[in-house]
């Protein structure tokens, strides 16, 4: 199923963008960055983890999507359900493991689906969510293994058949796992509070010339997993070294994603569809906001949250004229944690 093999991929990529170390930002943030040390010239920290061989990471995960849509022509199923909510819970092991005499530099990671349930709704009856469960069920045990060279480029994956299915969304995967080195990266050099950053990265869908456009931010120093927003200022490093019992400090970080198309393309059809007798047209439009805490001590993600929503009006036209026509909505919330017992790696 396409939307198990999408949730499931990205509870990784959203454990992998703070994985790799820290890349080259776009001329915009390093004229922002410039501005930042010439005024104050703030310490700036490193939001790359510090990973060794032999750490296990265990984070907890929840993730949920609400489908509106509707179909009309060549693919209509008038039985279909128009809305599809699948709400989805997993633990996920993070585990670094040696690296290879060949790759001196390089990390490698294995994450693990310790846990994986699914609950899946719809407004008429679904024959298909029994199934559609017992796919996240199947996930449990389930083990994907990345290797990223010393900038942070993953360089080899291993083990996503068993996460999606079919040679295609295999394919879309490996794709979209070989841009992860340019997909969140903060400066090079470290950042500041108050400074930001963006990347653009391309978007696979069935229009063309879609990117999303990140743009983060450093907002603030504040406790790890703070209990509300009127919490206490977070304890500056020195005390936190003196006194190991203090809550761990954590950096703040506000990104916004945009779904837009940079330029105007001459046709809208992506080239894989072109090859195979299909015409695009219509629009696709996206947007999402999420908030990390990222450890100043670790560099690990320690918690993040994230909102979005699609909306898309999309028609396929084959080579014989024959037409689908699609239309909806795609509403995603997802929360990711560090276990609480596990905070500091084994």
């Amino acid at each position: 199923m396409v939307i198990r093999g999408a949730i499931a991929f990205m509870a990784m990529l959203l454990l992998l963008s703070f994985a790799g170390a820290q890349k080259k930002a776009p001329e915009k943030s390093q004229a922002k960055s410039q501005k930042n040390n010439i005024a104050t010239s703030p310490p700036r920290v490193s939001l790359s983890p510090r990973f060794s061989p032999g750490q296990s990471f265990r984070y907890a995960m929840e993730f949920e999507t609400t489908t509106a849509t509707s179909q009309s022509g060549l693919a209509k199923d008038p039985q279909g359900p128009s809305k599809l909510v699948i709400t989805w819970d997993a633990t996920i092991l993070l585990e670094v493991l040696p690296t290879e005499a060949s790759a001196p530099g390089s990390i490698r990671l294995r994450t693990t689906y310790e846990k994986s349930t699914a609950h899946v709704t719809s407004d008429t009856f679904d024959p298909a969510a029994a199934a559609t469960e017992e796919q996240y069920q199947k996930l449990e045990g389930k083990a994907v293994e990345f290797t990223l060279d010393a900038s942070g480029k993953v360089i080899s994956v291993s083990g996503l058949p068993e996460i999606v299915d079919g040679e295609k969304a295999v394919q879309a995967a490996r794709e979209w796992i070989a841009q992860l080195d340019t997909g969140s990266g903060a400066p090079a050099g470290g950042v500041t509070v108050g400074q930001t950053w963006s990347s653009e990265q391309p978007a696979s869908l069935p229009v063309a010339g879609m990117v999303w456009r990140t743009e983060s931010e450093y907002l603030r120093d504040e406790v790890c997993h703070p209990p509300n927003p009127e919490a206490p200022p977070a304890p500056s490093s020195a005390e936190s070294a003196a006194n190991p019992e203090l809550p761990e400090t954590c950096a703040v970080i506000l990104t916004r994603l945009d779904l837009v198309r940079p330029k105007p393309v001459r046709n809208s059809t992506p080239e894989e569809y072109r090859k195979s007798g299909v015409q695009t047209a219509g629009k696709w439009e996206g947007s999402a906001q999420s908030l990390s805490y990222i450890s100043l001590r670790t560099g690990l993600a320690v918690s993040v949250t994230q909102t979005g929503t699609e909306e898309m009006h999309v028609t396929l036209t084959t080579q014989h004229n024959a037409s689908m026509r699609y239309a909806g909505t795609i509403l995603s919330r997802s929360q990711v944690a560090l276990v609480a017992d596990d905070p500091h790696g084994k």
